[in-house]
């Protein structure tokens, strides 16, 4: 393999998480205001109790941003999400 061909792999590879996390965000967040909702929570994930929501919601404004998810699913207080 050439070094673009492996650079290429390398960066799809590092990217791909995030483009994931990406299109499950979009996903859940059901009325596109780019947040979501513990209604909008609790739809896409019924299996996850409401308290690792509210623990998921650094700021307590009641949603969470694709920070916030993106953060508590590192930390592992959040699934990942399935899109």
């Amino acid at each position: 393999m050439t070094k673009t061909t492996l650079a290429t792999g390398l960066a799809l590879t590092l990217a791909l998480p995030g483009l994931a996390l990406a299109a499950d965000f979009a996903a859940m967040d059901g009325n596109g205001d780019g947040f979501i909702t513990m209604s909008e929570f609790q739809q896409a994930m019924p299996e996850v109790p409401s308290e690792s929501f509210m623990e998921a919601d650094a700021n307590a404004d009641g949603a969470l941003s694709e920070e916030e998810l993106a953060a508590a699913q590192e930390a592992g207080t959040l699934p990942p999400s399935e899109g």
